[in-house]
């Protein structure tokens, strides 16, 4: 037996002995919500995994089967809602579609690297992010790290990775902006740490920069970090379009930042696409830099 089978038989056995798994001579009905087990004994399947032909499915709080996202005890679910299993041979509490994704360890710069073009930031949490892939044991991670790593489960819990790149770097806009504040006084260095907006609710631009950066690279996104010696936000890639967001800033919106319009070129007549808040870019076609006319 080979050691991918041999670790996929260790896992489905801690599976099905060490969690809640019920097995039930059920059936699933559609209804406009999703997905329904009803049992053998005419109940809702809520809050447990069942087991039809030969296949887990996990139903929620309220019944409805959970599809494309990671279960409230860290495991993956498909698009179909079944249990994803090869991707539960290493880590910790949590899994996600993307464990397996091409990483490197730069020894020069001493952090993991996922995206050559975005992680050689003067600040990151790619360590914690290693965690999250399964790479980094739990265990190893500092106290500070550990609560945020938390923090980052929690998140991951229930959240769609089917959704649109939009949708994804909404989300997690609102979930920053939903639990930290701008730290007005005086500045600490605590303040530019993840930890400080995920587990204590306040920080700087540069917290606010790291965080949304990590939970970003979590659900996928490509996310990278910019500043001006003076402040910092990121640069978020959606569809492929890096579009400028910035989490610290007070009483905006995800859509404020996330919107689009194509401007022309006044040089070669190329439509380039701006973010709402991007100034200006090399033009697509011609590469002279131009400014964005609809920017305020």
């Amino acid at each position: 037996m080979n050691k991918r089978k041999l670790w996929s038989l260790v896992v489905l056995c801690l599976l099905v002995f060490g969690c809640p798994m019920s097995v039930f001579a059920g059936t699933f009905e559609e209804t406009s919500s999703g997905w329904r087990y009803r049992k053998d004994d005419g109940n809702y399947a809520r809050s447990e995994w069942v087991l039809d032909q030969g296949v887990y499915y996990y139903l929620d709080g309220d019944g409805i089967m959970m599809a494309d996202t990671t279960t409230p005890d860290g495991y993956l679910v498909g698009g179909d809602g079944s249990w994803v299993t090869e991707r539960q041979v290493t880590g910790g509490y949590v899994r996600t579609p993307y464990d397996n994704c091409p990483y490197f360890y730069d020894p020069k710069w001493q952090t993991f690297i996922f995206d050559e073009t975005t992680d050689y930031a003067g600040v990151n949490d790619t360590l914690v992010m290693s965690a999250v892939r399964g790479i980094t044991p739990v265990s190893e991670l500092s106290e500070k790290n550990k609560a945020v790593y938390e923090e980052v489960c929690m998140f991951l819990t229930g959240f769609d990775y089917g959704a649109s790149d939009y949708e994804k770097a909404k989300k997690v806009y609102e979930e920053i902006t939903g639990r930290a504040v701008y730290h007005e006084g005086k500045y600490m260095q605590a303040d530019d740490e993840a930890y400080s907006i995920l587990v204590t609710g306040t920080g700087k631009c540069v917290g606010f920069a790291r965080t949304y950066k990590l939970l970003a690279n979590v659900v996928g996104l490509k996310c990278g970090i910019r500043e001006d010696g003076a402040h910092m936000w990121n640069a978020v890639y959606v569809d492929g379009e890096d579009m400028v967001i910035d989490a610290s800033t007070i009483g905006t919106s995800a859509d404020f930042y996330l919107g689009r319009q194509k401007a022309e070129c006044p040089y070669c007549g190329h439509k380039n696409t701006f973010g709402n808040r991007e100034t200006g870019r090399p033009c697509a076609n011609c590469g002279i830099q131009i400014q964005n006319p609809k920017y305020n």
